[in-house]
């Protein structure tokens, strides 16, 4: 991971340390210039429209100063096959949140909340040193139209047409800079919306950017995530043309803005207790705990307290509808291999891209990025019988996370400071029981499928470490070379794998799957229509793919129809 969060020295420090004619196209060099579009003269009604997309803009730029989102850039290089599309050659990876000065008129910073990497990275890849981008540039760039100076002294409008993205109906309006040679002004288009004239996507770039420094193109989407309040959610990045060797795709997210968000005292003062019969004074129980009870108690403490503080930093969803269909093929499994003995299992979704599962006391959590990618229900089956395995087998969290103490740390810090992961000799007995419930499962023949989306996998996972790196808990491969671990047996017994065979899909694209809402972290199965593929360069496992969007207005609240007198 390649991150600098303070400023642009990193690209100026690699570029004096290993200078040589191969950055030449990359250090940012001017471009020759069209010549300005011609501008017509405005009328009325434009112009009245052209004012309030300006002051709707300042607007926003300051209301964001209110918040500092949770958010996840990750980045494929890849490079070009004809066949295929595109194959990823490496990725990179920031997870953190963005942090707000006071001045309005500065730029967002990003704290991360995972460890730099970048020496490890340089040693896995030294040939790409040369042409690393500064990752977190990614969602700071793209969040206003500008900093300082959006108004008509700087900037040209041409609108261009009405439109529906989704639901909402936009004016798109192309953005040129009067003076072509500031630096770092936008180019491109905005489209904003036909009530306040809010800006809900910017579509382009930043142009002359400092020497030794890059400016990139993006699509960056906002959304109504309160009333009358647009804000990022969605920034997509794409480079097809930086030289031979910086081909990339990047996507960055954004949710968890109700953390900062204001609320009413009275939702902190005000406790209500719901209590179904009548509260009693005294319990049932009228001696202290057995032994075994106690150790139960403690085990379900640590594993209460760790589910409550990724809560608090928005990094576990909050319970929702996904969780109950994985905890519908939990039971599938528990129902066929009689494990009746075990207390209720319960399954959440952590909001990360990284493909990893970890299970806590009698809880299992699945990263979003790997339900995204599992094909099937067999696929999803493989892992969470993995994961139920551990519990089963009896391998119970560490019960020092029962004391509360161990939570009271930052959000940056929070990840370093659990340790969830099994070790090899209990990854392996999981393996063994998880492949002997999935004999006895309904899965049972289609464990093919499953053991295609392994061996997926482990032929792409060397190229991509960072998208099978792991947070917290264990993930499909492990070692410096990405050696697949996860149920080996089951992808030893797969077909072979067929990457032009529009028939088989061993894996989807990242975002196939979930939808993540921006403002608390719910998250949801996207409804959408199957899709049929024409080519092979459609499959896209693993990879990032652009999403877009579906925009809505913020739902207005419900009024009573008036009484009518009789």
């Amino acid at each position: 991971m390649f991150i600098h969060r303070i400023g642009r020295t990193t690209w100026l420090v690699t570029a004096l340390v290993f200078s040589s004619p191969m950055l030449l196209p990359l250090a940012g060099r001017n471009k020759p210039k069209p010549q300005k579009l011609e501008e017509q003269p405005e009328s009325a009604a434009f112009s009245a429209i052209v004012d309030r997309i300006i002051a709707n803009e300042l607007q926003t730029r300051a209301k964001m100063h209110e918040f500092s989102p949770r958010v996840e850039t990750y980045l494929q290089y890849y490079k070009p096959d004809n066949e295929l599309g595109d194959v990823a050659t490496s990725d990179d990876y920031f997870l953190g949140r963005l942090k707000f000065s006071k001045n309005v008129n500065e730029p967002a910073a990003e704290e991360s909340f995972t460890p730099d990497t970048n020496e490890e990275w340089f040693l896995r890849h030294p040939e790409l040193l040369k042409v690393r981008l500064q990752l977190d540039q990614f969602a700071v760039q793209p969040l206003v139209v500008d900093e300082t100076n959006f108004d008509r002294k700087h900037y040209a409008f041409h609108p261009v047409r009405w439109e529906y993205l989704g639901d909402v109906r936009c004016l798109a309006v192309d953005l040129e800079p009067r003076d072509l040679k500031a630096r770092g002004v936008f180019e491109g288009r905005i489209w904003v919306e036909d009530h306040d004239y809010a800006i809900v996507r910017l579509n382009g770039t930043r142009i002359n950017p400092r020497r030794w420094d890059f400016f990139f193109h993006f699509d960056c989407w906002r959304e109504n995530l309160q009333p009358g309040v647009w804000l990022p959610v969605y920034i997509y990045s794409q480079e097809t043309d930086r030289g031979k060797k910086l081909r990339y795709k990047a996507e960055t997210r954004f949710w968890g803005y109700d953390l900062t968000a204001h609320h009413q005292q009275q939702e902190w003062t005000s406790i209500l207790v719901d209590a179904p019969v009548a509260v009693r004074d005294t319990s049932d129980l009228k001696s202290d705990l057995t032994p075994v009870e106690s150790q139960r108690q403690l085990n379900m403490d640590a594993e209460h307290n760790i589910i409550e503080r990724l809560e608090k930093a928005r990094l576990l969803a909050p319970p929702g509808p996904v969780d109950k269909v994985l905890e519908t093929v939990v039971n599938n499994l528990r129902a066929t291999n009689h494990l009746d003995n075990l207390p209720p299992v319960q399954c959440r979704v952590m909001l990360t891209s990284s493909l990893e599962s970890f299970s806590l006391s009698y809880t299992i959590v699945l990263s979003r990025g790997l339900i995204d990618v599992l094909p099937d229900e067999s696929s999803l089956a493989m892992v969470l019988a993995h994961e139920l395995a551990h519990i089963a087998l009896g391998q119970k969290l560490n019960a020092k996370y029962a004391f509360s103490d161990r939570m009271q740390v930052t959000d940056e810090q929070l990840l370093a400071s659990l340790d969830i992961a099994k070790n090899l000799k209990d990854e392996t007995a999981a393996d063994a029981k998880g492949i002997e419930f999935l004999k006895n499962s309904p899965y049972q023949d289609k464990l093919s499928h499953a053991g295609l989306f392994l061996r997926a996998a482990s032929d792409v996972a060397p190229h991509v470490p960072c998208l099978f790196g792991r947070h917290l808990g264990n993930g499909l491969t492990e070692g410096s070379n990405n050696k697949l671990m996860r149920m080996e047996a089951l992808a030893s017994a797969a077909p072979v794998l067929t990457p032009r065979n529009l028939d088989q899909i061993p894996a989807l694209p990242l975002g196939a799957r979930l939808q993540v809402d921006p403002w608390d972290g719910a998250v949801s199965f996207a409804v959408r229509k199957a899709d049929t593929l024409v080519d092979a360069s459609e499959k896209m496992s693993f990879r990032v793919t652009p999403v877009i969007p579906y925009l809505r207005p913020y739902p207005q609240p419900k009024t009573s129809a008036p009484a009518v007198n009789q």
